[in-house]
Parts: structure tokens; C-alpha cells; sequence
């Protein structure tokens, strides 16, 4: 079945750790981190992302939880999209 709307260029599984992803999760940029995909100048993408916690704060969490969480599970997980402009 065809999907509608932009090209999902980075798929999350929501249900796997960060570190369990198919492609890699960053929190930052680094120059011996490749990249994972690539999209055409002024093409519209989506990509998917995790919360700060990495999945490792649930729904069964409460505030009190949340405000006591260990720290090692609070860290920015992100995908960070650099843009990249190549003349040909």
C-alpha cells in the first residue's frame, strides 16, 4: 500500500531502545558518524524521532517518577539532520 505525504527518510521502532535502531541514533554531530540517508535539494521528508529519555520513560511513569528518573536514561537522543549543499 502506497503512503501519502513526504518520504519517511528515518524510521523509529518506538518499541526498541535507542541503541537497538535499525539505523543509528545521534545526540550529536560527529565527523566519524556517517550518514544514514540522503534527500534531493528541496524534496519534503519526515524523519522519526525518540523523546529525551530514549525510551526510558514510559506511560506508567508518574511526575514523581519522572522528577527522580535516573539521569543516565535523561540524555538528548535525537536524529539531527545536517544539510549538506554539494556543487556540481
Amino acid at each position: 500500500m502506497a503512503l501519502h505525504g513526504p518520504r519517511l527518510v528515518l524510521p523509529i521502532d518506538l518499541k526498541k531502545k535507542a541503541w537497538e535502531q535499525k539505523l543509528p541514533l545521534h545526540n550529536r554531530w560527529h565527523p566519524d558518524i556517517p550518514p544514514v540517508a540522503e534527500v534531493r535539494t528541496g524534496e519534503v521528508f519526515r524523519v522519526e524521532m525518540m523523546d529525551f529519555s530514549g525510551g526510558g520513560i514510559t506511560q506508567e511513569y508518574s511526575a514523581e517518577d519522572i522528577k527522580h528518573a535516573d539521569p543516565s536514561i535523561v540524555r538528548p537522543f535525537a536524529n539531527f539532520v545536517m544539510v549538506c549543499i554539494i556543487s556540481t
